[in-house]
């Protein structure tokens, strides 16, 4: 279920978040999305530890933009392990499943997986650690194109400006993200229809 997983539409990425956002992020503090459609935020400082952690998947230059991609997946998937206890949101499961709407606490939508998973793609870009790719502004799809609302975070390629999504929402907490091109994803890409 997608319903309600639209938001409003920006140039920058730093601009989207901060309709959501009380500061934006910087390595030496940041915040994220805890429940769904980002009602509420948890402040995240983390410590020099935690960082060294988070760089683990880019110890080595990538040697192309689709092996940095690999990179990033794995890199979204620590940030995701490493703020969940802060959050509280480690219990996150995939999609919007949480026993029932009723409990809207620490279970993320699209909305809140968007805003996270931008904030994680802008504070790797910051530490440099990218160098063939730079966050772009999160997309859309919905009604003009017959699926259900839905939006994710975006790479863009520095030298062919082509763009994928980085969709966390397909997943539950600390799982890699689907990365696909942002064509495919748009014209209604699930990872369920392409298991055998």
């Amino acid at each position: 279920m997608m319903a309600g997983c639209q938001t409003l539409g920006s140039s920058r990425p730093e601009n989207y978040i901060a309709h959501y956002q009380d500061y934006p992020p910087e390595v030496k503090r940041f915040q994220v999305c805890h429940d769904i459609h980002c009602e509420n935020l948890t402040p995240v400082t983390l410590d020099s530890k935690a960082w060294s952690q988070l760089a683990r998947p880019f110890t080595q230059t990538a040697a192309s933009a689709s092996q940095e991609r690999e990179q990033v997946k794995s890199a979204i998937a620590l940030f995701e392990e490493v703020v969940g206890p802060i959050a509280k949101t480690g219990s996150d499961r995939a999609r919007n499943i949480s026993g029932g709407w009723g409990n809207r606490d620490r279970q993320l939508d699209c909305i809140a997986e968007t805003i996270n998973t931008t904030t994680y793609l802008l504070l790797i870009e910051q530490q440099g650690w990218l160098k063939w790719h730079r966050t772009a502004t999160p997309e859309h799809r919905g009604w003009f194109t017959l699926h259900a609302p839905h939006n994710t975070a975006v790479l863009e390629e520095k030298a062919s400006g082509r763009k994928y999504a980085v969709d966390s929402w397909f997943h539950a907490n600390g799982e890699q993200p689907e990365v696909v091109p942002i064509n495919q994803w748009t014209s209604g890409f699930d990872p369920e229809d392409t298991k055998p």
